[in-house]
Parts: C-alpha cells; sequence; structure tokens
C-alpha cells in the first residue's frame, strides 16, 4: 500500500547517528557544570566573616524567618514581665539576636559586617564574645532594673511588657567602646557631616530616635559602651592570659573545640589595630574594594598579637568613597611607607612583649 523511495532507509540512519552525536558535542562544547551561585556565595560568605560575627548574623537570620511561622520576640526577647516575674533569664543574652523585619535584617548585617569582622579579627574570637555578651548582660540588667522602678513608681504595667531586643543595643555600645578610646581629634563622618568621634554616638543615637522614636535600650547601649570604653566595667574583663588557657588544646581549654573551626581567631591570629589599617574587603590598603577581609593570620609576622581597639577613626556612617554607607574614618595611613612604620612599631612592641614574658622562665 505505502511505497517508501529507495533513499529514505539511509536518510533515516543518517538522521539517528546525527541525533546520537549531539549530545556528546554539547558536552564538549559546555565544558565543566557552572557552580552553583548560591553556594559560591554562602562558601564566601563562611570563609570571610569570623566565626562569632557569623554565629551572630546566622542567629539573626534563623530569627527573622521562623517569624513567619511564630514570633521569636515573644520567646526571647527581654520583656521584664517574663524575666523577673517568670525567672526566664535566658532572655538577657537572646535578645539581640531577634531580627522581626527584613529592614532590620538589612541594616543588622550592613552594619554588623562592618563593626563586628574588623572587631573580631582585632581582638580574637573569644575576647569580642566576652565584649559582645558584656555589653549584652549590663544592657540588659539595667533595662529591666529601671523598667521595674518606673513600675513601682508610677504603677503602669506598660513598664514590664516593655522589649529590648535586636542587635542595634549592642552595636551601638561596641561603637561608643570604639569611640571612647579613639584620639581627640578623630572626626568621623556621618552621611556629609563631621562629627568628634567622641560625640559619634550621641549623634548617631539621634538620628536613631529621630526616625523611629526614643528607646530605652539604645540610650543604655551608648552609655554601657561609654562606662566600658572608659574603664568603668575593668572588673568584668576576661584576662588575656585567662583566653590564652581558654584556647589551649594541650590543657583541655573550654574554648578548644572552637579553635580548629573556619573563621576562629585565635590571640594568636588577632592583629590589633591592623585590622582597621591594613585591607579592607580582602584588597590592599590603597584599593577601593568593600567587604570584610579574608578571615586568617596576618600576613606580615611584624602584626601584634595584643587585642585593642583601634586608636585611628574607625568607621563612619555614609562617608567617604569606600565601604558605602559605613565606610572608613579619615585618620587612616594611605602610604606604603606609613603602613610599614606602623609594622615597625608592632614588631617592635611584640619583641618587647615576648622578652618581658621570656623573664619569668630564666
Amino acid at each position: 500500500l505505502f511505497v517508501f523511495p529507495v533513499s529514505f532507509p539511509v536518510k533515516l540512519k543518517q538522521t539517528q547517528a546525527h541525533a546520537s552525536k549531539m549530545p556528546r558535542e554539547n558536552n564538549s562544547n559546555n565544558g565543566p557544570p557552572q557552580p552553583n551561585p548560591v553556594l559560591t556565595a554562602y562558601e564566601s560568605y563562611v570563609r570571610d566573616t569570623p566565626l562569632i560575627t557569623r554565629y551572630v548574623l546566622n542567629a539573626t537570620v534563623i530569627s527573622f524567618f521562623t517569624g513567619f511561622f511564630f514570633s521569636p520576640a515573644y520567646l526571647l526577647a527581654n520583656i521584664p514581665l517574663f524575666t523577673i516575674f517568670k525567672f526566664q533569664l535566658y532572655r538577657i543574652l537572646t535578645s539581640p539576636l531577634i531580627c522581626t523585619d527584613i529592614l532590620s535584617l538589612f541594616f543588622t548585617f550592613m552594619g554588623f559586617l562592618n563593626h563586628g569582622v574588623k572587631l573580631e579579627q582585632s581582638m580574637g574570637s573569644s575576647l569580642f564574645a566576652c565584649l559582645f555578651f558584656t555589653l549584652t548582660i549590663v544592657t540588659n540588667i539595667l533595662f529591666l532594673i529601671i523598667s521595674i522602678l518606673l513600675w513601682g513608681l508610677t504603677n503602669s504595667d506598660s513598664y514590664l511588657a516593655g522589649v529590648s531586643l535586636g542587635i542595634w543595643t549592642v552595636l551601638l555600645g561596641i561603637i561608643a567602646v570604639e569611640c571612647s578610646q579613639a584620639p581627640p581629634d578623630t572626626k568621623r563622618r556621618l552621611f556629609f557631616l563631621e562629627v568628634p568621634a567622641l560625640y559619634y554616638p550621641l549623634v548617631l543615637l539621634a538620628l536613631f530616635s529621630l526616625f523611629a522614636g526614643p528607646k530605652l535600650p539604645y540610650c543604655l547601649g551608648v552609655a554601657v559602651g561609654y562606662a566600658y570604653g572608659y574603664g568603668k566595667l575593668d572588673r568584668w574583663k576576661v584576662k588575656v592570659e585567662t583566653v590564652r588557657k581558654w584556647e589551649n588544646r594541650d590543657q583541655g581549654g573550654c574554648l578548644s573545640g572552637f579553635v580548629q573551626r573556619v573563621g576562629f581567631v585565635t590571640l594568636g591570629m588577632a592583629s590589633g589595630p591592623n585590622a582597621w589599617l591594613i585591607g579592607s574587603g580582602g584588597n590592599d590598603g590603597d584599593s577601593s574594594g568593600g567587604g570584610p577581609a579574608a578571615v586568617s593570620a596576618p600576613s606580615d609576622p611584624a602584626a601584634s598579637t595584643t587585642p585593642s581597639f583601634p586608636s585611628s577613626g574607625g568607621r563612619s556612617l555614609g562617608g567617604g568613597s569606600r565601604g558605602g554607607l559605613l565606610s572608613r574614618g579619615t585618620k587612616t595611613p594611605k602610604t606604603a611607607e606609613e603602613r610599614a612604620a606602623l609594622l615597625e612599631r608592632a614588631a617592635e612592641r611584640r619583641r618587647q612583649q615576648q622578652d618581658e614574658e621570656g623573664d619569668p622562665g630564666v
């Protein structure tokens, strides 16, 4: 019934052979599969962000997404009614890790990635964690005391329902610590204004109060930061020798299990003030890149191992061409000679420290 031309089977075989070769040709032309951009971004985040800073940011992200199912603020925020009268004291520690909206999450990452990364690289992860939780505990205890006093004086239950939550309660205190230890002539840029470093946290607090209204936890955070910077809380500071024992793996220190984790900055790896002066965003000090620098030991053996806060301008809000909204201060060395002199002085201090530590052994 059907008559096919003689050439039809030949053409059919050629078509099938060509189709079988196409996948091999496509695979050879495409090369290896492209990496997953989400996985690549996460690996870069883990590699470039110190451990404690990463844990804090991860906790805020988790609290934000759990907010779609239940209210983490109701369970974890520092509320006098629950913290004191129901004895839920864990809220004193968990309140800074709460994020309730996407705008707060954005500003949390923008602020803490700038200040937290550099501070942890400067001090070391252990001392940075001690600073973070010292400011958190003191600020929240003062908040509870003032709320109870106001409730007793006014008999208003609204003070018992007051809330202290969010990372900026602690971050404002960290900024106040930095500014209180900066040189007197240091200035920081707030958008288009230059503010003396000593008053920069107060101006920043006034700006927050202008947009979101005055908040008692923010005010207490700044006050506690100033008190910490001026040495009023020295009795609560952890000694460097104690931290070294915590990190000592041979002696089974309580933090020895964290030392080998990605991003943990030990006291020996802490770069001191050089965390602010050398490198920004993993680039050279004269480059214009932004973002946190990679977490690693100082590349120069002259880097100081004594943790401290920056003695230069630190970081500013909204100024400069580097770093975007939170950028560097104005008192940073920009030439190779200035950085070399700084490293030479750091090496001399380190040699003196080693000589002093070696004397008792003699």
